[in-house]
């Protein structure tokens, strides 16, 4: 078990007045104990993983008498009762309704999201694993950028950009990598297909590496061929709604939501706004996704050791694409873009 990330895990139980948290959270599961399986994670007084034997003696190799071989949830319900707990902290989001049933005769107390929370605050070595995978993402895609020309189909680049991510020293990319060309790139998650980018298209490619469980994520858009003035100040509507709303943030003052807002208000001067349909950036760790949600319902303070992606984006059906994605790190008195990468085209 990681003791001090454990410690924080009981000052939140102390806060929900709750005798144990029951975690089923891989992420989580990593998290407070360090170990990357699959179980269920008991935090009380002590803390104890629940793993199947499939997983049990890799376990107990990293936690002694601190893991437990259970075949089904019984096992952990009984131990809860062996141990007088009563009331059970569940993440209502991460535990299905099998689960959430097994736990019926505790009082269940509405525990969710405050992994997250905590987790949302990064540690040293976890920025490193972070700033890894975005180095890896970023070499692997220098490596492939110049075979980025019309003739090449999105499938071919987007397998050519996996495989160069785990050459570079990734376990894996963080998600099925998205390249997008022309029409294609309308829609924000589009499939690689065998479509040949072409002249005078967009291209939005979306990748991330993973390195010891840590993710990375990042958006290219190119324009292929002749860049005539509508297609500029498309792009550049994006550019400077990315750009200004990386420079606001000030640590330890400025809203999650406010720097939704300033994108669109930017996106707005362009009459673009209708087109950004998604929120402005999530936080990236264990998960591609995580805490904090950069949106216009979180008013989370943007604070030290935080990252999170900035990635505006307009999508105009059945014709075009663009979306820019960098990670942004909160120092103590400004921020960091992760893995910057001067290549970017500027319009």
């Amino acid at each position: 078990m990681i003791e001090r990330r454990i410690s924080k895990l009981k000052e939140k139980m102390r806060e929900f007045d709750v005798d144990a948290v029951v975690l089923f959270s891989d992420s989580d599961i990593r998290y407070f104990t360090g170990v990357d399986v699959s179980g269920v994670l008991v935090v009380y007084d002590d803390a104890i993983l629940f793993v199947s034997p499939l997983y049990f003696q890799k376990a107990k190799e990293n936690l002694s008498d601190r893991a437990k071989e259970s075949r089904s949830l019984d096992d952990v319900v009984e131990f809860l009762k062996s141990q007088k707990l009563k009331r059970v902290g569940l993440d209502f989001i991460k535990t299905t309704h099998r689960q959430a049933k097994a736990f019926e005769e505790f009082d269940i107390v509405d525990f969710t999201n405050q992994t997250l929370i905590i987790r949302m605050i990064k540690e040293r070595e976890e920025i490193n694993q972070i700033k890894r995978a975005a180095f890896a993402a970023r070499n692997a895609f220098l490596k492939v950028y110049p075979t980025l020309k019309p003739g090449i189909t999105e499938k071919e680049f987007a397998d050519e950009l996996a495989y160069q991510i785990r050459k570079a020293g990734a376990q894996k990319e963080s998600f099925d990598i998205i390249v997008a060309s022309g029409p294609n790139a309308a829609h924000p998650h589009h499939i690689p297909t065998d479509k040949k980018i072409e002249d005078g298209e967009f291209v939005v490619i979306d990748f991330g590496a993973t390195v010891d469980g840590y993710n990375s994520d990042t958006t290219y858009t190119f324009l292929m061929g002749e860049k005539d003035d509508e297609k500029k100040e498309l792009f550049n509507a994006v550019f400077y709604a990315q750009l200004y709303a990386t420079e606001m943030i000030a640590p330890g003052r400025t809203k999650a939501n406010e720097v939704d807002a300033r994108v669109r208000k930017e996106l707005a001067k362009y009459g673009l706004d209708k087109y950004f349909i998604h929120s402005t950036g999530h936080g990236v760790g264990l998960d591609v996704h995580e805490f904090p949600f950069i949106n216009a319902d979180s008013d989370i303070v943007l604070q030290k050791d935080m990252v999170f992606t900035i990635e505006p984006g307009i999508y105009i059906p059945n014709r075009l694409g663009i979306r820019l994605e960098h990670m942004v790190l909160v120092h103590d008195m400004d921020t960091e873009v992760i893995a910057f990468t001067p290549f970017m085209e500027i319009m």
